[in-house]
């Protein structure tokens, strides 16, 4: 009887998988995350081996990666036998170089302005790749609004903790912000963008910038689009304010938009979509400590409130 995990038999069975269909000679691997691993070769290489569940995504990302030339991008590279990707009847595989990096951390001033340099060198670099039928997303206001369809779902948790004021003031800024952000013009600038050729990342969290020596790079394009790069913006600017103690001063002083799209950017940042994103992650990991959990999220929500009312008084 084999005394091997079902774990040990999984990467027994990929590094098998991984010789016969691609001539890679595993020495380890070990899983970085749910679809990620760290592969190191019999030769002392070392690669990032990547699991897909999406061709066409995959496959959007190898044709960008072939056609832009940044040096903040950790593109796809070919398996020994010069296959782009390998399929395993389920998946599909993709092999990148493997950085031992420092994730960027949101917390500090250095890395907010890093991470944003970053990200428009991305922007600046990759304008101009044209790409036969670029992958367009849901416009970000449709996704919150599914996602504040499924934050509604869970209001009885907030009943049964004594929180429905917060739950119902959270669904109505919601509500009212993403009515506001419709009377806007979104349209032009995603047509812009495919004329133009301009990519947004998609997920510009702290952890998809890697920073090694004095080089820092943006990884993980499963979210990549040929789309206005405001949504990127929409995105920083959400993920800042919290270690800005969503100051709308300091926010601004980044200088992330320009003055044409200020208003726009910041409507979009008075929609509560971060809340209730990580309120629905945490209900379907973790049972426990909800009564915690909440009253930090009422205190949050509280400095949430101010700047709402800050950004009138900016834009009026």
């Amino acid at each position: 009887m084999s005394n091997l995990t079902e774990g040990e038999m999984s990467i027994n069975r990929l590094s098998s998988f991984l010789y016969q269909e691609g001539e890679v000679k595993p020495a380890s691997l070990l899983q970085i995350q749910k679809h990620v691993y760290h592969l190191k070769t019999v030769s002392h290489e070392h690669f990032l081996l990547k699991r897909h569940s999406q061709k066409l995504r995959m496959e959007q990302q190898w044709a960008f990666f072939v056609r832009q030339s940044s040096s903040v991008v950790i593109s796809f590279q070919m398996f020994p036998n010069k296959r782009r990707y390998l399929y395993d009847g389920h998946y599909y595989w993709t092999l990148s170089p493997f950085i031992a990096g420092r994730k960027l951390n949101y917390r500090t001033e250095a890395d907010r302005k890093v991470a944003l340099q970053t990200i428009r060198q991305f922007h600046k670099d990759t304008k101009g790749v044209k790409l036969s039928y670029p992958r367009r997303p849901e416009i970000f206001y449709e996704r919150w609004s599914k996602r504040l369809y499924r934050f509604q779902t869970t209001e009885m948790i907030f009943h049964k903790y004594g929180y429905e004021t917060l739950f119902y003031d959270i669904v109505r800024t919601a509500k009212m912000y993403l009515q506001l952000i419709r009377t806007l013009d979104w349209e032009t600038g995603e047509i812009d963008a495919l004329r133009t050729g301009t990519w947004s990342h998609g997920d510009v969290a702290a952890h998809n910038f890697l920073q090694y020596d004095n080089d820092v790079y943006l990884i993980d394009y499963d979210l990549l689009s040929c789309s206005s790069t405001l949504h990127d913006y929409v995105q920083l600017g959400q993920r800042f304010l919290p270690y800005l103690n969503w100051d709308i001063d300091r926010l601004l002083a980044y200088h992330m938009v320009d003055e044409s799209r200020v208003r726009a950017w910041l409507y979009a940042l008075c929609i509560p979509s971060d809340v209730m994103r990580d309120w629905l992650y945490y209900i379907q990991r973790y049972s426990s400590h909800t009564q915690n959990y909440l009253i930090k999220m009422d205190a949050n929500w509280s400095k949430q409130r101010s700047f709402l009312k800050h950004v009138q008084n900016v834009l009026n």
